[in-house]
């Protein structure tokens, strides 16, 4: 799993609300502020929470251009260096026939081949004109050539496989559960069903990119009830959702949506935040439990780690030996960590410095103890990220 989220709503949304034509689509003008906010605020959720996302391009990059809104341009092109974005530049298409056809089949596949909607580049350049403040030629070019690089494009044969998987689907009734049972033939079917069919097809579509890529996404897709393998996987990432905001009730902080909502998370820090060490140690402790526990298993894990998270120079046997060198350490550490065999291969070194005995640790030797001997626990993202964010916040009130 590359454990990126495929996002559509960012391309939705540019689509509906920026571009020309689409205005039947914009049912109430004044939800255009609360539609972005929840758009930008998913996005940035999806970034803490998961690996990256990889976001759905239709011709113009103007989605890159939000992102440089809310990020920054340094910021996106922090995103770019972690390979927390990827864009998926859509050319398939797959449409159905309005007016009955007798004898016609029902679906039509097709493949978008203008520059914008199959070059990464000119989709690139197409989309920053949607700039208020243009880049200079130099950062424009820049950040084109780095984009470019991080571009995925499905393959041509997609929407055609997809179609024929639709016509498949139908005739052996594995939609019936899904509301298209099959009760007469495809040519036979009238404007509601084609359009069903197309729905569900379409569907197909993009669960057969989101396999191929092994991405994974928010989205309802009703067909991936019929992938067994498809809808586990799928599944990890509502699981990994749950399991977050869990822990967050636990440490009795608001979550990333709360944090993101209420200011306490400003949005251009995000690439920062998601880059330190124990947030990727977080997530990819989160993921890897998702994968082999339950909810409830996961959440003891947690607490568990909370109670067996003491130092080694917390315990007796650490605050025995802190007037002992590293060398003559290193037997009783290796007793500790590796058993008999540790110990037997620790004592003759702690006998060659029992000399040493009485000298107390400098500050080098502690350094290295403590890297040996303090293991890194999930509460240490709390601990050192998340409380600091809390503090910040409570000092500005």
């Amino acid at each position: 799993m590359t454990g990126l989220i495929f996002d559509t709503t960012l391309n939705l949304f540019a689509r509906k609300y920026l571009v020309k034509g689409n205005e039947h689509l914009i049912k109430n003008p004044m939800e255009f502020n609360g539609d972005y906010s929840k758009v930008i605020n998913s996005i940035s959720e999806q970034l803490l929470l998961h690996n990256g996302v990889a976001i759905k391009v239709y011709g113009e990059n103007i989605p890159l251009v939000i992102l440089i809104n809310k990020f920054g341009l340094k910021g996106v092109e922090e995103l770019i260096e972690q390979g927390a974005i990827e864009f998926m530049l859509w050319a398939p298409s797959i449409t159905y026939l309005v007016d009955t056809n007798p004898g016609i089949m029902p679906l039509q596949s097709g493949y978008m081949n203008s520059k914008v909607h199959c070059d990464p580049e000119s989709s690139i350049e197409s989309g920053l004109k949607w700039m208020e403040n243009p880049l200079p030629r130099r950062a424009r070019r820049s950040l084109i050539r780095k984009v470019s690089k991080i571009y995925k494009m499905p393959e041509k044969k997609l929407s055609v496989d997809a179609v024929n998987i639709g016509y498949e689907g139908y005739n052996q009734n594995l939609f019936n559960e899904l509301g298209l049972p099959k009760i007469k033939e495809l040519l036979e079917l009238n404007k509601d069903e084609r359009a069903k069919l197309c729905d569900l097809t379409t569907q197909c579509l993009e669960l057969s990119v989101i396999a191929k890529y092994k991405y994974s996404t928010n989205n309802s897709l009703e067909v991936a009830k019929l992938n067994k393998f498809e809808m586990l996987r799928l599944k990890d990432v509502n699981l990994i959702e749950e399991l977050t905001n869990s822990i967050f009730e636990i440490e009795r902080v608001p979550n990333f949506t709360e944090m993101i909502k209420t200011g306490v998370i400003n949005i251009k820090d995000i690439p920062k935040l998601r880059n330190s060490r124990n947030a990727t140690k977080f997530r990819d402790w989160i993921v890897e439990s998702s994968e082999n526990c339950d909810k409830e298993e996961i959440v003891k894990e947690y607490i568990d780690s909370i109670v067996n998270s003491k130092g080694f120079f917390e315990t007796n046997k650490g605050k025995l030996i802190k007037t002992l060198g590293v060398t003559a350490v290193t037997g009783i550490v290796g007793a500790a960590v590796a058993g008999p065999i540790g110990l037997a291969a620790g004592a003759t070194v702690g006998r060659i410095a029992e000399p040493l005995i009485d000298v107390g640790l400098n500050l080098l030797d502690t350094y290295v103890l403590e890297g040996i001997t303090r293991g890194w626990t999930p509460r240490h993202y709390f601990d050192k990220d998340i409380m600091r964010l809390m503090n910040q916040k409570n000092n500005m009130i």
